[in-house]
């Protein structure tokens, strides 16, 4: 197995923005910050979980990452950067699964079809080889051979998105983005896909992006965590620290939003009400909605590590917040 310590992804600085042009006719357009000086490591082998409401810019940051937006900054997977000349290379390294199986396949395409297509982009193999690995990625993802030849609206859902995974894993990608890979389904189905991921994950050697607006699903497959609001990273660290004591004032946020948490009263003071009309432009971008915001919020806080601000203790352990007083949480 290849050494953990090892960083496969690694996001520098990266900020991206898109020109608004305004709901009105006689509206300017203006420049929208989706990704605020985002700085994010992943290491090999590693289930790294990306997780925040909706239009947080989780799913931009996925989209960076594979070369298919612009961005300011840097973004490297393996120790390469995406470029027009090594742009092979580059998706050799690292795969996508989206949220929507059945827009990822084309509906005149067998599933095998599907499947070999990342080795003949890639120019790997002869048409018999390419067919046997299509075969056997079938198996891996739970299906069989008698898929091979059937179309994508003969499949359910969750065979689908099976496929999809099996496509991004055919050339044997370093990294796996799954963005919002279960979402689309149901409950039980969504948990099967999960197992899945984790199960391929013990056989094959790669790392994950897992990103998703649900935080018990992050916590339930990934090793670490990082949270993401209005494009900044505001607390990220192992799962059972992060999902467990939490530090952030937006990360108990979406605790209290999972249905299955006791003590509702005691988190509901955590909700997404907001506690001021005011916003702090250069301060922390939760100061409008914080319980505990303070004149000291309205400068922006750096990412970090919360285990020296607090005084706790935790040899080895990360666990990192963009706050000045993490610790009023607790009070």
């Amino acid at each position: 197995m290849n050494n953990k310590s090892e960083e496969i992804l690694e996001i520098s600085h990266v900020t991206n923005r898109y020109r608004d042009s305004g709901a009105g006719f006689f509206s300017r357009s203006k420049l929208t910050r989706v990704l605020n000086d985002v700085n994010l490591t992943i290491h090999r082998d590693e289930l790294f979980g990306l997780v925040g409401e909706s239009g947080c810019g989780k799913s931009t940051l996925g989209k960076a990452v594979l070369g298919l937006i612009p961005f300011e900054g840097q973004i490297r997977v393996g120790g390469m950067e995406y470029t027009r000349k090594n742009r092979q290379e580059f998706t050799s390294a690292v795969q996508a699964v989206f949220q929507d199986p059945l827009s990822s396949l084309n509906p005149r395409r067998t599933i095998a079809q599907t499947l070999e297509e990342p080795l003949l982009a890639h120019g790997i193999g002869t048409p018999q080889s390419r067919r046997e690995k299509a075969v056997e990625m079938l198996e891996l993802v739970g299906l069989d051979a008698s898929y091979a030849d059937r179309l994508p609206r003969e499949l359910s859902g969750g065979q689908r998105q099976r496929v999809c995974i099996g496509a991004a894993l055919m050339i044997d990608p370093e990294l796996v983005i799954a963005d919002e890979a279960t979402s689309a389904l149901d409950v039980s189905v969504g948990a099967q896909i999960l197992n899945l991921f984790q199960e391929i994950h013990d056989r094959k050697e790669f790392a994950m992006l897992f990103i998703s607006h649900n935080l018990n699903v992050v916590y339930y497959l990934c090793d670490r965590i990082a949270v993401m609001y209005r494009g900044s990273i505001v607390e990220q660290g192992d799962a059972e620290s992060l999902y467990n004591s939490p530090l952030h004032p937006y990360t108990r946020t979406l605790l209290s939003a999972i249905p299955e948490i006791e003590e509702s009263e005691t988190l509901s003071r955590y909700g997404y009400e907001e506690t001021r009309r005011e916003s702090a432009e250069d301060g922390c971008d939760f100061y409008h909605r914080c319980p505990f915001a303070t004149e000291q919020c309205k400068k922006r806080p750096e990412l970090t590590d919360a285990l020296e601000k607090t005084g706790a203790s935790g040899e080895g352990l990360e666990h990192l917040v963009r706050c000045w007083n993490p610790v009023r949480q607790d009070t």
